[in-house]
């Protein structure tokens, strides 16, 4: 019966310890728990710029767990966005094409061309004067396409309404990496 304090006595340390370790996680966490504040303008074109150099290491350091289509024979990788509210992917096409791929799901046209506005404003601030920019528009939305001399990454913000399904939902996508064609 001797032994029964004592280990009353490591069971309230071990108590007080998780207690401790609870209080701190808690408390620590809390600032996780406010809504994320969106880059500045410098982070933003800081990551952008990142990015667009990784794209010659075909986004290496961008790539997580890869999911493989084996009908399309693509492979994607989820990744962190550079904008926030955008879901990002690295896509590996089956000609050897790679691109770093954002799209935010949008409401209507006027949340669409809002978004591509205001992000390809943003491209075109981070990027520097080597870099060309041309506007284009579609059957549905538009396109900015920034590409510099002698190097083969494109930056490519757009907006538009998928052909796929039967809604009538807008997307906006930033596309950074090799042009995609239909060629292979």
């Amino acid at each position: 019966m001797h032994f029964l304090p004592s280990k009353y006595a490591a069971v309230k340390r071990a108590v007080i310890a998780v207690g401790s370790v609870c209080l701190s996680l808690t408390s620590g966490c809390a600032q996780y728990g406010r809504a994320a504040q969106p880059p500045s303008e410098a982070e933003a074109c800081s990551s952008l710029r990142s990015i667009i150099a990784a794209s010659d290491r075909q986004f290496r350091e961008y790539k997580t767990t890869p999911t493989i289509n084996p009908l399309s024979g693509m492979t994607k990788w989820e990744t962190r966005p550079v904008f926030p509210n955008a879901q990002c992917d690295v896509l590996e096409w089956a000609g050897g094409r790679t691109n770093y791929v954002c799209t935010w799901p949008q409401g209507n046209e006027a949340q669409a061309r809002e978004t591509y506005r205001k992000h390809s404003a943003l491209i075109g601030r981070c990027l520097d004067r080597t870099w060309a920019r041309s506007d284009t528009s579609g059957q549905t939305g538009g396109a900015t396409v920034f590409t510099k001399p002698n190097k083969s990454t494109q930056v490519v913000m757009r907006y538009f309404r998928p052909k796929r399904g039967f809604g009538t939902a807008w997307e906006t996508s930033l596309t950074i990496g090799d042009e995609v064609t239909s060629d292979p």
